[in-house]
Parts: structure tokens; C-alpha cells; sequence
């Protein structure tokens, strides 16, 4: 595995130019894998981990799956769910040719139902691939299993549904990453490491992009594919709603990297301030190392003329306050983070040219935009000898020096350690309930000028009764969290709150 020298900018500069095929398999053919290497010591580090998938769309074909497969000396997938049975099949297809090309002959089985999937004990860990309102419950069902996960962003759809995630996978004391992959790249990582150890003295605030979603969909209903479970699909969500796929996803098989519908509709997905906010503002999260106390601010909401569907915001404006640091969330800033010290000093952190989906925002830097690492001067960015490894600790590690976060993911699980990820449970609720803390302040300013909530961080509440209502769990008969703790002997009041 690569590591990155982090007192050498020219060592920084190569890694942040990997193109995205590079992004997804990570080092040079050839390298020795790290946990091979005498690093993991944990039982699962004596044999493959057998990884299954949940969800067969976007993010898995194009970079959950591939960047799990990759390891092929660490791991092996060995099954793929879906609630559509093309889909799965199509997975099973993917990464049984994928594997062929390698050499490899591997049957990988095929479910619709995930919870017939997971009663298979030979399934060490499950990659998470679906869309944002399943997260909690599915996730939670895996942890129950005895199953290491990797789940997707945001962490959870709402503020209660993570914490019952996070206590979960904190008492069956399993490893969780999470998608947030920029704590994995090392211009997020120096960016961070910097403003964590001081350079900018007190930061004054924080300018966070994140981008816009656009108007569209289609609300006329359309007849279900026979292929597709929609009723589990809706899970814990409304079952009246009509389907169309531009709801859900495109049935052409050719357009499985699209960006889906679900992901501009509430209340499948709540827009930017929970997609792309769960990279950026856990960036911001990760620098400030604090939670924010309040929120104020507005948006402005998609266009639903004629027959269009997709309902969450477009444009918005956000000042969150931690510990009195400013957070300001707008659209018209870049995509990226903006550290700004007491002195008018910066730090910049973003993707730059890497696009990691097709589907994802053109990464065009524009005259006048910042690249992925900037300073307001030079010597900002001078070698890291005043900085300590272990002033990102969290779990007793180090700071880890992380080149792939897949490969974090298995050795995490080889080690049988949760603290090793770098985004671990407790780390991606927390940045996740940030970006929920946006979009119920949104929702607050909906028919007013602005909207505003207090957030008290250790018990997790605002004390405003509308505010709080955002916060409970989806549930729908036998989609409900409540269920899956009744019947593991966990009591639901306690497990939607922080435990110690």
C-alpha cells in the first residue's frame, strides 16, 4: 500500500492527479497488500472475507463493487442482492466476468430478499449500496447478523435513525466505514491535519460548497417491472406513491451509472445538504472536531410545474455556529472546503479534476476556482514537521495515513478493530446529523424569511417540536426499526439516544 509523505507538497500534488480508474484500484499492481504484511492479527486475517452486496445500482457498479474487488488477495464477493432481480442478476454478471478477466472462476448467488441473504453465516461483511431512506434498517439488520459493513452516504436519513445505527454497531462491536472516501485523499487529509494542529490559529469560519440539484422527474404513474419489489423498495416510506423510474431508477441496464431519481426526492433523499454535504461538511466536521450548537438559514425549492416530481431544494444559504466558528453553506461558493483563520489566512480543500461516478458534477475548475489544495500563502502549506500524527486520533489510533478506503474497510475487519476506519460509525453520524441539522432548518423556512434551530450535541435534540419530529425514524409495519431491536432484545428508547 502507498503512503503518502505528508512533508513532501510534490508527493501531495502526484497523488491528488490519479485519474479516476486510479482512484477506484487504488496502488500499482504488484503492491503487497498491507495486512499481509503482519499488520492485521485478528482471526479474519488468515483467509479471505467473504463480502456480499446490497443494491445493484450507480454507486455499486461503478465504485463500491469495483473498488471491494480490486483486493482479490483480501477478499472475495460472494453474493449480490437487490430489490430488482435485474438488477442483481446484472451484478452477478459484472463481477463474475470482472473476476473471470483476473483468472478467477467465483459464483456469486443472487437474492431479492437481503434478510434470506444475511441468515447465510459464511457472509462476513456486506457493502451497502442503496438508496438513503433503507439505510438505517438495512444496516442495522447487517449488524445484527454478526456483519461488518460498508455503508454508503449520507449515514442515515434521519438524526435518530443514525444514532440507532452507530449504538448498534457499537455494541456488536463491528466494523462500520462509511462512505465519506475524501477523509481517504490526501489533500482532505493535509487540509485537515493542518487546521487540527493550529496553522491558522482560531478558525473564524468556514465557506462549504456543495453544489445543485435541478427540477425534473415524472409524476405520471407507470406500471411496476415485474421484476421489481416496489413495495420493499418504498420500505418504510409512503405505499401509496405511484411508481414511475424516474422515482426510483432507470430500467436500461445501459444507464446503470446514472444518477437515479430517488436522490432529488424527498423522501427518499433530501438533495445536496445531505448528498454532497456528507463529503464537504464532513470535512468541516472532521477540521473543527465539533459539533455544531445552531443553525439559521434558507433555500429555495425545485420547480413542480406540469408533471415534474423531483421536490427537494436548489439553491440555499446556511450559517451553522460551532463553537463560534461561522459554517457558511452556500451554492454560489465552489464545490470544497475553505478554512479561514482569526487573521483572514486559508486553507482550501476539494476534489479538483476527479470525477469518481459518470454521474457525478463535471470537476471543470473555472477561472478564478481553486485546484484540490490551496493556501492563502505558500508557507501554509510547508512541510508538516509541527504537526502531530496523533492530533486526529479517535479510538486510541493514530492519525491514519489511509491510500484506499476500501482497503481500510478489510483491514479494519482483518484487525477485527472498528476504531481503524477512518470513518467510522460514531465519526459519519455525527457528520451526517450535521448536514439532517441543514435540512431541517430548511424545512423551518419554509413560507418564512428564514429558519432557525438550537442543537444540543449530548442529547441530541433542538427543544422546537417541529424541529424534533424530523428527527424519529421512518417506520411502516414491518419496516420499522423497532422490530429488528424487539427481536435482538434492545430497547428502542434507549437506542435512539447517545449511549456511553
Amino acid at each position: 500500500m502507498v503512503e503518502y509523505e505528508t512533508n513532501s507538497n510534490y508527493q501531495l500534488n502526484k497523488a491528488i492527479q490519479m485519474n479516476r480508474r486510479e482512484f477506484l484500484f487504488g496502488a500499482a499492481a504488484g503492491a503487497a497488500p498491507m495486512f499481509f504484511g503482519g499488520c492485521a492479527t485478528g482471526f479474519l486475517a488468515n483467509r479471505k472475507i467473504n463480502v456480499a452486496v446490497i443494491g445493484y445500482g450507480r454507486i455499486a457498479h461503478t465504485m463500491d463493487v469495483p473498488g471491494a474487488q480490486q483486493f482479490t488477495d483480501r477478499c472475495v464477493i460472494t453474493a449480490v442482492c437487490d430489490y430488482d432481480t435485474k438488477r442483481a442478476d446484472y451484478g452477478k454478471k459484472v463481477i463474475e466476468e470482472r473476476y473471470a478477466k483476473q483468472g478467477i472462476v467465483q459464483n456469486v448467488r443472487t437474492y431479492q430478499d437481503y434478510r434470506e441473504m444475511l441468515a447465510d453465516r459464511s457472509i462476513d461483511a456486506v457493502l451497502l449500496c442503496i438508496p438513503d431512506h433503507q439505510h438505517a434498517i438495512v444496516a442495522t439488520d447487517c449488524l445484527l447478523a454478526g456483519k461488518h459493513i460498508y455503508l454508503q452516504k449520507p449515514f442515515a436519513q434521519t438524526i435518530q435513525e443514525g444514532r440507532v445505527v452507530a449504538n448498534v454497531a457499537k455494541k456488536k462491536g463491528l466494523v462500520v466505514q462509511v462512505g465519506s472516501w475524501q477523509r481517504s485523499r490526501p489533500q482532505f487529509r493535509k487540509v485537515v491535519q493542518l487546521v487540527r494542529n493550529g496553522r491558522l490559529g482560531r478558525v473564524a469560519r468556514v465557506e462549504v460548497g456543495i453544489g445543485l440539484d435541478k427540477s425534473g422527474g415524472c409524476r405520471t404513474p407507470e406500471k411496476v417491472p415485474e421484476t421489481f419489489d416496489y413495495d420493499s423498495w418504498l420500505g418504510p416510506t409512503d405505499p401509496t406513491a405511484p411508481y414511475n423510474w424516474t422515482r426510483v431508477h432507470n430500467q436500461n441496464l445501459d444507464r446503470i451509472g446514472d444518477r437515479p431519481g430517488w436522490i432529488q426526492l424527498a423522501p427518499y433523499g433530501w438533495g445536496m445538504i445531505t448528498n454532497w454535504g456528507a463529503h464537504h461538511l464532513d470535512i468541516t466536521a472532521w477540521g473543527l472536531n465539533r459539533d455544531p450548537s445552531g443553525v439559521r438559514g434558507t433555500c429555495e425549492w425545485m420547480d413542480l410545474s406540469g408533471d415534474k416530481l423531483w421536490n427537494v431544494h436548489t439553491t440555499y444559504d446556511l450559517h451553522f455556529d460551532c463553537g463560534g466558528t461561522d459554517v457558511h453553506v452556500n451554492n454560489k461558493f465552489q464545490m470544497g472546503v475553505k478554512f479561514i483563520g482569526e487573521n483572514g489566512d486559508w486553507l482550501w480543500c476539494t476534489r479538483g479534476a476527479m470525477k469518481v461516478t459518470p454521474s457525478d458534477p463535471e470537476p471543470v475548475v473555472r477561472p478564478g476556482q481553486l485546484g484540490p489544495i490551496a493556501a492563502s500563502k505558500p508557507s501554509l502549506l510547508d512541510p508538516l514537521s509541527s504537526v502531530y500524527d496523533d492530533a486526529l486520533s479517535h479510538g486510541g489510533e493514530k492519525f491514519l495515513k489511509i491510500a484506499d478506503h476500501f482497503e481500510n474497510w478489510l483491514e479494519a475487519i482483518a484487525r477485527e478493530d472498528p476504531s481503524y476506519t477512518v470513518t467510522d460509525a460514531e465519526g459519519g453520524h455525527k457528520s451526517t446529523a450535521f448536514c439532517s441539522l441543514g435540512r431541517m432548518c430548511m424545512e423551518l423556512s419554509r413560507g418564512r424569511k428564514e429558519g432557525s434551530l438550537s442543537w444540543d450535541a449530548k442529547n441530541e435534540v433542538t427543544g422546537n417540536a417541529e424541529a424534533d419530529a424530523m428527527l424519529a425514524p421512518f417506520a411502516r409495519g414491518r419496516f420499522d426499526l423497532r422490530n429488528s431491536l424487539k427481536a435482538a432484545g434492545l430497547d428502542y428508547a434507549k437506542m435512539i439516544k447517545p449511549i456511553a
